[in-house]
């Protein structure tokens, strides 16, 4: 029997930038600082066997949230002395707070390239909780894996991201920064002689956003931040710095307090430019269509409801899953997006570029601009589907922020008629998102269980306009 656990290693806590918060001071109005303990899977590149420290899993404790990998590669190569590449999250889940530090715990999957020197160890002589682990890291790779959750996938998009930046003179200055390494996406941040830039890679069923992000790039102004390079084949974007999240609070994307308050006057600046780049998108779509983006309007959504009346989806009864009475709500709500789609197809207002997943983490600000990225849902469909105020703006701004996106449709309805769009768009846009989850991520990830809550809380949202349950 394997001792004790070795005593997790503290890795150094990074500097923050002068005048912001640490992790373990958090700012006014941010959210308690995040400890989280990570263990990790290293597998070994020619055998099934895994290392280990004193006959357990090696372990850190770092003092940021790790759920898209944020520092767990250099953490565990600080530990082991040994070069790692990051590969998947096996495991994560919150712990019970601690001091009023948020307390998280977190498996990932990394690779040595070279075995060095270490204790090499065969899964069934783990420790009982450990075993299923090891055995899920070197399990064969399903085809649905992406490049970056694969040895060799990282130094493969790197060697790209190289030759770009020498072709352009722009040399690294430092290794990539991992923001986000999840079953999706890929985004890295890359010190470069002439600042940062930004390396993305998708996987096979959202390369569309590859040509899509290039195209707006050139021909839609704020619609996507410049493309340095591309490649459709690998799925990878080399991308400029457009700024930061909004910090605007609406789903929680961007936690950090602004460096000066968000106004209301902010947020209609935001709808507006969010119309603009819907309209300008118009003359485009012959283009974007012949890139192959799908068309997704109230058509085919009304084709595709019948989805969402699978009741095996809204899991009642199980964990997550939707309580009796959403079940009920959700019922009597689905007629009435089918209502709701039939007037938005018949409305006057035409069909344009659609994000599919428009919220305030997917729109970049700086200087009073704003930028719109992550155009891997992209279709054409009714623009007032993807611009639900809730999730792009503070709540008390709802009502104003709304009011400037509509006028910059006027041309095309009166007001009072707008507004009902509008309206109807907000109950009807939650089926649109749902089933961006269910006939899109759902189907194409390995672990579709990962994205599972995202479709219960757009089938809940949709269950809040089903009325009281009587």
């Amino acid at each position: 029997m394997p001792g004790r656990p070795a005593r997790p290693y503290t890795a150094r806590m990074t500097t923050p930038a002068p005048g912001q918060p640490s992790a373990a001071h958090p700012g006014p109005g941010e959210p308690a600082p995040v400890s989280s303990e990570v263990l990790a899977v290293v597998t070994h590149p020619d055998a099934p066997l895994v290392l280990t420290l004193d006959g357990h899993l090696p372990r850190v404790i770092l003092p940021h949230g790790v759920h898209d990998g944020q520092g767990v590669a250099a953490a565990f190569t600080e530990r082991l002395g040994l070069p790692l590449e990051l590969l998947r999250r096996l495991e994560h889940r919150a712990l019970p707070d601690r001091d009023g530090v948020r307390q998280r715990h977190a498996v990932w999957n990394l690779h040595a390239p070279h075995p060095g020197a270490g204790a090499w160890t065969a899964p069934g002589d783990l420790h009982a909780a450990e075993q299923p682990w090891a055995q899920a890291a070197l399990a064969p790779a399903p085809p649905a894996r992406p490049r970056w959750q694969r040895p060799g996938g990282l130094a493969e998009l790197t060697a790209w991201l190289d030759e770009e930046l020498h072709a352009q003179d722009r040399p690294r200055t430092g290794e990539p920064q991992v923001l986000r390494h999840t079953q999706i996406s890929f985004l890295a941040r890359v010190p470069t002689r002439t600042g940062p830039l930004y390396l993305k890679a998708v996987p096979d069923f959202f390369a569309l956003e590859v040509p899509v992000t290039c195209r707006l790039s050139r021909r839609v102004p704020g619609a996507a931040a410049g493309v340095l390079a591309a490649n459709r084949v690998l799925g990878t974007l080399l991308l400029q710095d457009a700024g930061d999240p909004l910090p605007t609070g609406a789903t929680g994307w961007n936690t950090r307090t602004p460096a000066a308050p968000w106004s209301v006057q902010d947020s209609a600046a935001l709808m507006r430019h969010l119309a603009r780049v819907q309209r300008d998108s118009l003359p485009h779509l012959p283009d974007l269509r012949a890139l192959g983006v799908p068309d997704h309007g109230p058509a085919h959504l009304r084709s595709r409801l019948h989805r969402l009346h699978d009741e095996t989806l809204w899991r009642s009864g199980q964990p997550g899953g939707l309580s009796a009475e959403d079940a009920e709500r959700l019922r009597a709500a689905l007629p009435l997006v089918e209502g709701a789609l039939v007037r938005l197809e018949r409305s006057p207002v035409p069909p344009a570029l659609g994000h599919g997943d428009l919220h305030d983490g997917n729109v970049l600000t700086r200087g009073g601009a704003f930028t719109v990225i992550d155009w891997s849902d992209a279709s054409v469909t009714h623009p007032f589907l993807d611009v639900n105020p809730a999730y792009l703006v503070p709540a008390d701004h709802a009502d104003a922020a709304g009011e400037a996106y509509l006028a910059e449709w006027t041309d095309l309805a009166p007001p009072g008629d707008l507004r009902a769009l509008l309206r109807d768009a907000v109950l009807a846009g939650e089926a649109y998102r749902a089933l961006g989850y269910l006939d899109g991520i759902l189907p194409g990830v390995e672990d579709p269980s990962e994205w599972v809550g995202a479709l219960q809380f757009h089938l809940r949202a949709l269950a809040r306009h089903g009325g009281p349950v009587t």
